[in-house]
């Protein structure tokens, strides 16, 4: 109750402090191309009596625009967008009043469309106020990879060995495509980012501090992955190719195109790719009763492991512009993938003497194909004063039949099968692993400009997730020869989640001051059902999440920030699951239906210089922090080793980062980013008290340079010093550099790259764990040092537009599901 009478003060003062409105005016307004808002559009603020330039603005993603701090005078405003006709305004007289100009609408230049082939440069890295925005082609050494590999390449991104994300050395990371969640979470997730070619995508968005419109989840931000889109007219787009050298040969490909004619605009997004590789792991356990007590024994395991994967995957969708007020969009996506990954492993077994006493091998054949279907439909409605409304409904399914298969055979040092009186030997078990995923989500967002610089925003949000896996494993009878159902390890787990949210925001412009205030409600309604076990969970509660936000320039050049939101992370689907996914029989994952959420409290501190340098700290505390951890259990003279997550500690987060882009010379641009932080935990692991911090950095840099007759080349690298990957394994530092070179044949049509990617092999993972029951190191490398040439051809006509983006429905639920399986 508090909270809600703090903020509906707040909010009461935030609308109706006009006392501190300038005498200089604001000039603001909005432009249109077919009915849509056009980004990027170039508006000059000129003087009637001269024509003189006074300030050049330009328009933001919805069409939106704004000069401000404005002297008395009488301005008229010019519009520039390359495809269409200039536009002039008609004159008007500026006073100490704020003026709201009428909407601009422009029209097509058939003969400047005809005619005109523009190519858009832009920087490799944008720095915003609100976020960081990541332009992939503007990268060469961007070319050929994943989309997983393009972000461990981003500033303040750091992925560990496991595919896990962090952003500005914290955990919690929400991905989105395209302002959609990706519906998955875990291993799924690490595999799809890795299937997903990067000559797919346009941009990628970190944003560390969403706004109350998103929804509250993800403790350290959103990072919204844009594929490419366009809306040019006529038939236009491009073909990629790419042919990958490493260990295993690879090679992606992708089509992008459009078609727009009059009020209807249809677009594409088709892609194939290949992809092979290996890990290759080592894992040296020393088990103990106790901390302080001698090793009573030890495990030196090897795994060696291939995957194949050949995902196709797809977006289409068209836009019928119903007039310029009403545009209806719908759009289908989807993914199919046959997931392979066969593994052999031998664990060396040692006495506490260190005398080798047994070992077993182990061959994992793991199949997991899966599609999955997304379709959404949007309407965006102009209504009267400026008002704007945004509906979105969405249906996602996603359905595997994973299967798994894992050999176990016990030997003594001889080689002789070793004869087990606990356990059977072999140990051969079988698992027939399906999942079906179906998600429902309905969102509408409302906004509307008030008096004063003011604007209101609101909306609503409800989802309906359904999980029904049923993991069913038989386990092989070596005494009567037949296989046999596996009670332990079987389990039918449905989970059900209702999420309804509702949000406000309010901004208000002041002379050099800007503030959001906003507040989410949250209401979780879930229930989780283990069928074979009758064992079942219900959850109900609300939570309220408030966001703030201020911005004051204190001249064209400086800008400062400061802003808090309170988070939270829930468990994804297949984290509640209690399912075994086994490694050889003395390693496997498993799933925790008594996790709960983790909540987060963010405050941010910028400074951004001339969109050149932007210095940002952040305090972070999070209460209940899901994370991996590793679990030890002696059954019988044997040691299990298993990862799952738990809610093990609290952490505190506090960082600072550096941000440099700048043209140094006409051609030389450069990026510079250092992020240097200390991570706290503080908790219970394995019934262990653990209190530990680091301090950690990590850095990222970017040189790109551009040469005559269309020749480029670039140098990128990042470095990760020692940091805990989760609260109780700890990373050595890790980093890696590429090279690359481009050159644009066929009349620009065309452009060949080609990629060097780690080429002294630098890319490899160290890491140690130290627990009450046993002391881990842990070494791995994979297929990272690669050769990759590039080809791209575009077609059509391209009058440089901008794209057109939007967000959908289902904001998060995409994050939390996890199919099952993994590599």
């Amino acid at each position: 109750m508090r909270i809600f009478i703090c903020f509906a003060f707040l909010f009461f003062v935030f609308v109706n402090a006009n006392c501190l409105s300038a005498q200089n005016a604001t000039i603001s307004g909005s432009i249109t191309a077919a009915g849509k808002g056009e980004e990027a559009a170039s508006l000059s603020l000129l003087k009637i009596k001269d024509s003189s330039l006074v300030k050049l603005e330009i328009s933001d993603k919805q069409g939106s625009f704004e000069f401000d701090n404005i002297k008395a005078g009488n301005y008229f405003l010019q519009a520039d967008v390359v495809g269409y006709k200039k536009f002039f305004t008609p004159t008007f007289e500026v006073s100490n009043k704020n003026i709201k100009l009428d909407e601009i609408k422009l029209t097509e230049d058939e003969k400047q469309l005809a005619n005109v082939n523009v190519t858009t440069v832009k920087p490799l890295i944008e720095n915003k106020i609100d976020k960081t925005i990541v332009n992939v082609d503007a990268s060469t050494t961007n070319t050929g990879l994943s989309a997983l590999e393009v972000l461990e390449k981003s500033p303040g991104v750091t992925v560990d060995n496991d595919g896990n994300i962090k952003l500005r050395g914290k955990q919690g990371v929400i991905i989105m495509i395209d302002g959609k969640p990706a519906y998955l979470s875990g291993q799924d997730l690490t595999n799809y980012l890795r299937n997903l070619p990067s000559n797919q995508l346009d941009q990628i968005e970190l944003m560390t501090q969403p706004s109350a419109k998103y929804d509250a989840s993800g403790n350290s931000g959103i990072i919204n992955f844009k594929t490419k889109k366009n809306k040019n007219n006529g038939f236009n787009g491009s073909i990629t190719t790419s042919a990958i050298i490493a260990k295993y040969f690879k090679n992606t490909n992708s089509l992008n195109f459009n078609w727009r004619q009059g009020k209807v605009n249809v677009f594409g997004n088709f892609g194939y790719s290949a992809w092979k590789g290996f890990s290759d792991m080592y894992i040296d356990r020393s088990f103990r009763a106790n901390r302080g007590e001698p090793f009573n024994k030890y495990y030196e395991q090897h795994t060696y492991g291939r995957y194949s994967d050949y995902p196709f995957n797809f977006k289409a969708g068209a836009d019928y512009f119903v007039s310029d007020k009403t545009t209806l969009t719908f759009t289908v996506d989807g993914l199919a993938d046959n997931q392979k990954f066969l593994s052999t492993s031998r664990s060396n077994i040692y006495d506490s003497l260190h005398n080798f006493t047994q070992y077993n091998d182990a061959t994992s054949n793991n199949y997991n194909p899966w599609t999955n279907f997304g379709f959404d439909l949007n309407l965006q409605k102009k209504l009267n004063k400026g008002a704007e409304l945004d509906i979105d409904g969405d249906y996602i399914f996603y359905y595997t039949k994973g299967n798994q298969y894992s050999n176990n055979y016990l030997y003594n040092p001889d080689g002789t099968l070793y004869d087990d009186p606990n356990a059977p030997n072999p140990y051969l078990l079988n698992g027939n692993l399906p999942a079906h995923i179906d998600i429902y989500s309905f969102k509408a967002d409302y906004s509307l400009p008030l008096k004063n610089n003011t604007t209101f925003e609101a909306g609503i949000k409800s989802s309906y997730v359904k999980t029904d896996n049923d993991a069913q494993y038989t386990l092989f009878d070596t005494i009567n020869s037949k296989w046999n159902y596996d009670s332990t390890r079987s389990n039918h787990f449905i989970y059900k989640e209702n999420i309804n949210a509702a949000y406000v925001n309010l901004q208000k412009q002041f002379k050099k001051l800007s503030v959001q205030l906003g507040l989410r409600a949250e209401q979780t309604i879930a229930t989780g059902d283990q069928v074979i076990k009758s064992d079942d969970f219900h959850k109900n509660y609300l939570q309220v999440f408030p966001t703030a936000f201020f911005n004051y320039k204190l001249n064209d050049n400086n800008t400062v920030g400061a802003s808090y939101g309170r988070r939270i992370e829930r468990p994804s689907y297949q984290d509640l699951n209690p399912f075994q996914f086994q490694l050889d029989r003395y390693t496997y994952q498993q799933g925790n239906p008594e996790l709960q959420p983790q909540f987060s409290h963010n405050i941010e501190l910028s400074y951004n210089y001339k969109g050149e340098l932007n210095v940002s700290a952040n305090y972070t505390t999070i209460k209940d922090i899901i994370n991996d951890v590793l679990i030890t259990k002696e059954e019988k003279g044997y040691y299990y080793t298993y990862q799952t997550k738990e809610n093990i500690a609290s952490n505190r987060n506090i960082g600072l980062s550096v941000n440099y882009g700048k043209q140094l010379t006409k051609w030389w641009n450069i990026n510079v980013f250092v992020n240097v932080y200390n991570n706290k935990y503080d908790g219970v692991i394995d019934s262990e008290h653990i209190n530990v911090s680091i301090t950690a950095a990590s850095m990222n840099l970017s040189n790109q340079f551009s040469f005559n007759k269309g020749w480029k080349a670039e140098l990128t690298g990042f470095y990760n010093t020692k940091d805990y990957v989760s609260s109780n394994i700890l990373s050595e530092p890790i980093g890696m550099f590429s090279l690359g070179g481009s050159k644009s044949i066929l009349k620009n049509k065309a452009t060949v790259k080609v990629n060097v990617r780690d080429p002294f092999y630098l890319m490899h993972f160290n890491g140690t764990t130290d627990l009450n029951g046993f002391v881990a190191d842990i070494h791995s490398k994979w297929d990272n040092r690669r050769l990759i040439f590039t080809f791209v051809y575009r077609f059509g006509k391209t009058n440089g537009q901008q794209q057109q983006r939007r967000k959908t429905g289902a904001e998060e639920e995409q994050n939390r599901v996890n199919t099952g399986g993994g590599n």
